[in-house]
């Protein structure tokens, strides 16, 4: 049976073809997308620089559907969304809950497991989870990278009495605002380049935002430091944007070596730490947020796109242009 499907053919390069619907074996799950997400690290595959997805590919992860052939607990009918990586379930990593860390995981448009750019996409049951009936598919499709926002947040310890800056207001940093907020942080300030990321970063709550390219005057010191930004220097920015004693947070990822002032992170006694993916504790509360109505991420999002213009959507992303929020792409063009 033939389904469409937007295929990276080489890097740069979409079509829009027909493709066979993939074949979900006995444990998998065939979902029906509805709407998927556009993200940074499928931009980094269409342009050659990711570290291991390559062309030709089908991209997306960021996805929400609806299960067309049930396994593992879920019935046809089942509204879900999905990590993007299916841990192995058996080593430590795993039994301590940290699948994110999984050394044996596989990961969604990579050797062979196509991704949600598609009508069509298979998932492993441990890897999914279940929507509220009748939410929003763009919503649930916010699922993934809100979770990998919550989970950055989250390493950062207690929020009572705290102040954040997040450095870089795309999407995973907007859901790094959006986890602070609803944690507690007291004051958090966004930073990025242009008046338009600065509408959506207060939009989605937060308290202040610095246009880094406008004139400013001294800014205060924060608690937490989160780098949602893959500029070179993003880390020597949140070095000196910290209060000595303070927490860095590094949830980007960099095309190469960045600098560091380490005399200045040692003198201060700076905390470093990485923040990796999200796990299923986080998917859970963020899915819980969403079912009461206590987050709303839908500023996230500043254009759609039905599946067969993902060449277009893509091009728009490659242009980097400060409008350009998140990016969701549905295979009918109605969700």
């Amino acid at each position: 049976m033939p389904m469409n499907s937007a295929v990276l053919t080489e890097y740069g390069r979409i079509e829009y073809r027909s493709t066979p619907v993939p074949a979900a074996d006995r444990e998998e799950l065939l979902v029906r997308v509805l709407a998927t997400g556009v993200c940074g690290s499928d931009l980094a595959t269409y342009r050659g620089a990711h570290p291991y997805k390559t062309a030709p590919v089908v991209l997306g992860h960021e996805l929400c559907g609806v299960v067309e052939r049930a396994a593992g607990g879920f019935a046809v009918g089942d509204l879900v969304c999905a990590a993007a990586y299916a841990h192995c379930e058996s080593c430590e990593r795993c039994a301590q809950g940290l699948t994110n860390l999984c050394r044996d995981k596989r990961n969604l448009c990579h050797l062979g497991w196509e991704g949600s750019f598609a009508e069509y996409v298979t998932l492993r049951p441990h890897m999914t989870f279940a929507l509220p009936p009748g939410l929003d598919p763009e919503l649930g499709a916010l699922v993934e990278p809100l979770s990998i926002g919550l989970h950055a947040i989250r390493l950062a310890g207690p929020a009572r009495g705290r102040t954040m800056r997040v450095i870089g207001s795309g999407s995973i940093g907007l859901a790094c605002l959006i986890a602070a907020r609803r944690l507690g942080f007291t004051r958090i300030t966004c930073t990025d380049v242009g008046q338009e990321k600065g509408e959506r970063a207060l939009a989605l709550g937060a308290d202040a935002y610095a246009d880094v390219l406008a004139p400013a005057g001294p800014s205060a010191e924060a608690d937490v430091v989160v780098v949602a930004a893959g500029h070179p220097d993003a880390l020597d920015e949140a070095v000196g944007a910290v209060r000595a004693g303070g927490t860095v947070i590094v949830v980007s990822f960099f095309d190469g070596p960045v600098p560091l002032a380490a005399n200045a992170l040692v003198g201060r006694e700076v905390t470093v730490i990485g923040s990796s993916l999200s796990t299923a504790a986080d998917f859970r509360t963020v899915i819980s947020w969403l079912a009461a109505g206590e987050i709303d991420p839908r500023p996230m999002v500043t254009h759609r796109f039905a599946l067969a213009d993902t060449a277009e959507a893509m091009s728009l992303m490659a242009e980097g242009k400060p409008t350009t929020g998140k990016i969701i792409l549905t295979p009918r063009g109605d969700a």
